[in-house]
């Protein structure tokens, strides 16, 4: 499997494979439930919208948990581009989506719908990403992974 070590997507791929197998596993099942999340607030938000008012503490608690996923994926992401400097999308991606996260939050608490439907649609394309590019990296064999 190649990767695409520079967030544009357009730059030469390597066979290199990365080091830090167990961080990158980790970067991995945190991506995922970080998407999982994410699409769940999505789920959450339609029911409120569709006139389910009790949907709406599992959507803030629902985001309390997803804010902390963001947090710790970016804690992962920077572990990785510190063990494999020439990756170069893990960290920008991350720390994008953290961003977002948190503007989401602020556009939610202010009542902002429609930037707020918005930016949760742009957030799942995000973290969908984040979750298919992780699941590009070859990893380096068993000495490696630490």
């Amino acid at each position: 499997m190649h990767d695409t070590s520079s967030g544009a997507g357009t730059a030469a791929t390597t066979d290199r494979a990365v080091e830090g197998g167990t961080v990158v596993a980790l970067l991995r099942a945190v991506a995922v439930l970080s998407l999982l999340g994410t699409l769940s607030q999505g789920l959450t938000a339609g029911m409120f919208l569709n006139g389910d008012v009790n949907s709406i503490d599992p959507h803030q608690v629902s985001a309390f948990v997803v804010e902390f996923l963001v947090i710790v994926q970016l804690v992962l992401a920077i572990l990785v581009w510190r063990r494999n400097r020439r990756l170069k999308w893990p960290l920008p991606g991350a720390i994008a989506i953290l961003v977002f996260t948190f503007v989401q939050a602020a556009l939610g608490v202010e009542g902002s719908v429609a930037a707020h439907v918005t930016l949760g649609v742009t957030l799942s394309a995000m973290e969908m990403a984040m979750v298919l590019r992780s699941f590009q990296l070859r990893v380096a064999g068993p000495a490696a992974t630490a």
